[in-house]
């Protein structure tokens, strides 16, 4: 499944270069009666190099070649032929061709080199993100163990345990952080090994509910799964670490006494799940942009992330067939999605 959609994002780009040769030709025909053949020539640069600015190297020198054969074939008389009336016309499609592809080639340069400079951007700011995210548990929990050896005489049992139970937080969070780096790592490579066994629903929820027992506290989580609701094919440990992170993610993102409801349908062959919160929702313009990768909605309040967490639950549930999606509340929040094929 994962090879068909790569092998579909790399044909899109040739198929569009295909559509807009023929778009031009369409024009052509409709105005080459008012208009000399070569003057049409300029139309075909223009996709040439719309082509390579926006697809790249081979969809450019494709767009060339189709542009030369489709005004040969259709604009210049006599039509529907590839021979030629007037000689002039082999030294334009000669000229053209060679100017196609030296254009479709400088093009397709400067783009990979912004997209170069870009992602090396990127990659800095990322690093910058992640190790700013890795130091901060690190540096909670080298202070706290410091404070326990330098003073651990001097110190009552309350504020010993309030230490270790900072280290231990915070060692835990650390652990989800290095988790996460790797678990996006076996995304991007599409490395992971989903393992599909019939898992109750009931049994997954639980399971998630119960690592995040301590941020929950007295919240109400109201869950609604009808008695009848089957097994699902799915990865158990996967898919709990999908609803960890969408709760997680509901819980930071609403007031402490909202409460969190999950709901659970069949729709034909699929599951759907629903976790709906009652916080602050996201920006119609970040609404489709949330599940990229590092992407964070800018916040006035200081939430802690990597903008990791969404990313991978998309990554797992589209290894497993399925889909997920958010879309704002009409009242107040937001609300995240997930299909789960039945078969």
């Amino acid at each position: 499944m994962q090879r068909i959609k790569i092998s579909q994002k790399k044909i899109y780009p040739y198929l569009k270069s295909v559509g807009l040769v023929f778009v031009i030709t369409l024009f052509g025909e409709f105005v080459k009666r008012g208009l000399e053949p070569t003057n049409l020539v300029m139309f075909y640069l223009l996709a040439v190099v719309i082509a390579a600015i926006r697809w790249g190297q081979g969809p450019a020198i494709l767009t060339s070649i189709l542009s030369v054969l489709s005004f040969d074939f259709f604009l210049v008389p006599p039509y529907l032929t590839f021979s030629v009336a007037d000689i002039q016309y082999i030294f334009t499609f000669i000229g053209f061709s060679i100017v196609g592809i030296v254009v479709s080639t400088l093009a397709s340069k400067t783009r990979e080199h912004i997209i170069q400079r870009q992602t090396e951007k990127l990659q800095t700011a990322l690093l910058n993100s992640i190790s700013h995210d890795l130091r901060t548990p690190l540096s909670s929990i080298t202070g706290s163990l410091t404070a326990l050896i330098d003073n651990y005489n001097n110190l009552d049992d309350i504020t010993r345990k309030e230490l270790l139970d900072t280290a231990f937080e915070e060692s835990e969070r650390l652990n989800r952080l290095v988790g996460n780096l790797l678990d996006i790592t076996r995304v991007e490579a599409n490395a992971l090994r989903i393992s599909r066994k019939p898992c109750e629903l009931r049994d997954v929820l639980g399971s998630a509910l119960g690592q995040l027992k301590e941020k929950i506290g007295p919240r109400n989580i109201k869950i609604d799964i009808p008695g009848d609701f089957p097994e699902l094919p799915m990865d158990f440990s996967f898919i709990m670490k999908v609803f960890f992170n969408l709760i997680d993610n509901a819980l930071k993102y609403s007031s402490p006494e909202a409460s969190i409801d999950i709901k659970a349908t069949l729709l034909r062959d699929k599951a759907m799940i629903e976790i709906k919160d009652q916080g602050i929702g996201v920006p119609k313009e970040d609404i489709d942009r949330i599940f990229d990768k590092f992407y964070r909605v800018e916040r006035p309040q200081k939430i802690t992330g990597t903008g990791l967490g969404l990313s991978i639950c998309k990554g797992i549930i589209e290894a497993h067939g399925g889909k997920i999606m958010a879309k704002n509340n009409p009242d107040r929040g937001m609300t995240l999605v997930i299909t789960i094929p039945l078969n």
